[in-house]
């Protein structure tokens, strides 16, 4: 599966799998990449698969082997689970800290 990707949307795959390789270009070699690793895999993206596709500076790419995909999507909704608490914690920390300040 192969997915266009926002900067948080990398933080959390990374989390997910700490031995995420992030490559360079060209841009589609990680396609046989993911699939020869059983694992993801994301690019920064490259100057013509950028220009041939409209993709924005913002955005990564990254592919999900679909062999075992259930369990990769498994980790990640863990991950993503797991950062929500934290950033909720830290959003309610940081307004202690300003009504600390006030």
């Amino acid at each position: 599966m192969l997915l266009r990707i926002s900067g948080l949307a990398l933080m959390t795959v990374k989390d997910a799998f700490p031995d995420l390789a992030i490559e360079g270009k060209p841009q589609c070699h990680i396609i046989p990449l993911a699939l020869q690793a059983g694992a993801p895999i994301a690019s920064v993206g490259c100057a013509l698969s950028r220009a041939r596709t409209a993709m924005r500076s913002e955005e990564l790419v990254c592919v999900l082997p679909g062999k075992g995909l259930a369990g990769i999507v498994e980790k990640l909704e863990a991950a993503a689970s797991l950062d929500r608490a934290m950033a909720r914690y830290a959003g309610e920390d940081a307004q202690r800290w300003s009504a600390a300040r006030s």
